[in-house]
């Protein structure tokens, strides 16, 4: 296929495709930081428990996982450009109907917001993969900051939207990044493509790498690697640390050092915003070193920070805070681009194509976020269990060692191809 990074400088291809894939980006995670700013709204409003809110939080992230599969056949069965509106469409509806009656709507908008979600989480490493062969790194980057990005204005600004237009207004509001993003979207397709129909993925890394032409044997599926497996285990590592740190840190700041709820409050914004540096720290690290170890070891060490030094100097929250933000940052872009390093790697006489990359994302991404949906429960049970915080800031640090051993024996020792 066509490549647009290859296009002359005056060409606007890449900067259309780059702002589909950061806009994307803001929407598979904004829809979701909107509801905890209002919470005592929506709960007010709705007549519900705590408990029932925490599940409009809690359903997206199994969403995720569970659903993984689902979202890779929509992007084998449909193609990737008609996945992505795919995504932007169901977020679009999801965030309209969550907003629009009781608590059922609620319920069945968020479960359209997460699938829809889903599938963008499988399409987008898989499309920039395709579309930007020689920038993975950093076009993971941009996509991974867009996640914190999107969080940050949400959080930020939805309470101030809600003040004189109330929850429901505050929140759907958010729709009309769904629909910016789709028309940048369809308008960089029609650009590169000049109009043409969408391929499929697979078919369309066949004819760009030459495929169709007999194949050596068959490679080891990319489920039976056991890279794949370490990598799993990494990003549950990753997901677990940022859910339980996300779920809890602002009741533990509160209980510990008697932070009133707008410092609290104000940790989850550092946290996000720091993701932002870390996210395109990774790039650079693999610039200057070709290792993406090297990379993952500074994201653990960023990550060990939050834990210890809550336990041992909790009064510099703030620091703690905004270290382990830019590691969680660069966290999910080093597991990302090693995924689909794993993808693309030789097995067999070939590279591997979309079909590999689709396969390594969605069993990376799937069992990952399985596991960390379990860390705000694992957490809480640990702050329960023992009416205190060190033995939940010690799970978080189990969890950062998890990444650490499975991230170092399961991301490739060299980068393949400078990004």
């Amino acid at each position: 296929m066509p490549e647009p990074l290859r296009t002359t400088r005056a060409s606007p291809l890449p900067v259309l495709a780059l702002a589909a894939v950061v806009l994307v980006g803001l929407n598979v995670r904004g829809p979701l930081a909107a509801l905890p700013p209002v919470a005592a709204e929506l709960r007010a409003d709705l007549a519900v428990s705590a408990g029932a809110v925490g599940l409009l939080t809690t359903l997206p992230v199994l969403c995720f996982g569970a659903a993984a599969p689902l979202g890779s056949w929509v992007v084998a069965r449909w193609g990737l450009r008609a996945a992505v509106m795919a995504c932007l469409g169901g977020v679009l509806l999801g965030t309209l109907v969550r907003s629009a009656g009781g608590y059922p709507a609620a319920l069945a908008g968020t479960v359209v917001v997460g699938l829809a979600i889903t599938v963008g989480n499988i399409a987008l490493p898989v499309l920039i993969a395709e579309d930007f062969p020689a920038a993975v790194g950093l076009v993971t980057a941009l996509y991974a900051a867009a996640f914190n990005v999107g969080s940050a204005l949400t959080t930020a600004l939805t309470p101030v939207l809600a003040q004189p237009l109330g929850w429901r207004a505050a929140t759907a509001a958010w729709s009309v990044l769904a629909v910016v993003a789709a028309v940048v979207v369809v308008v960089a397709h029609r650009r590169t493509r000049g109009g043409a129909g969408s391929r499929s993925a697979v078919g369309a890394t066949a004819r760009a790498t030459g495929g169709g032409g007999p194949e050596p044997r068959h490679p080891v599926p990319v489920h039976r690697r056991g890279s794949t497996w370490l990598l799993v285990a990494a990003f549950g590592g990753q997901s677990f640390s940022y859910y339980g740190t996300t779920a809890w840190l602002p009741e533990l700041l509160a209980d510990r050092l008697g932070a009133d709820p707008g410092a609290a409050g104000a940790s989850a914004a550092v946290f996000q915003v720091g993701a932002i540096a870390g996210a395109f720290g990774v790039p650079a690290v693999l610039r200057a070193t070709g290792r993406p170890r090297v990379a993952l070891w500074l994201v653990c060490a960023g990550w060990a920070t939050l834990p210890l030094g809550l336990l041992l100097a909790p009064q510099l929250w703030w620091l703690w805070a905004a270290v382990a933000g830019a590691a969680q940052g660069g966290g999910i872009t080093v597991v990302l681009v090693a995924a689909v390093a794993r993808g693309r790697e030789v097995r067999a006489g070939r590279t591997g194509g979309a079909a590999e990359v689709r396969a390594a994302t969605t069993l990376v991404q799937g069992g990952g976020y399985l596991l960390g949906a379990l860390g705000p429960v694992l957490v809480g049970s640990a702050h329960d269990a023992t009416g205190g915080w060190t033995a939940p800031l010690l799970v978080l640090l189990g969890s950062v060692a998890v990444l650490l051993v499975a991230g170092t024996a399961g991301v490739p020792r060299r980068e393949p191809g400078r990004v």
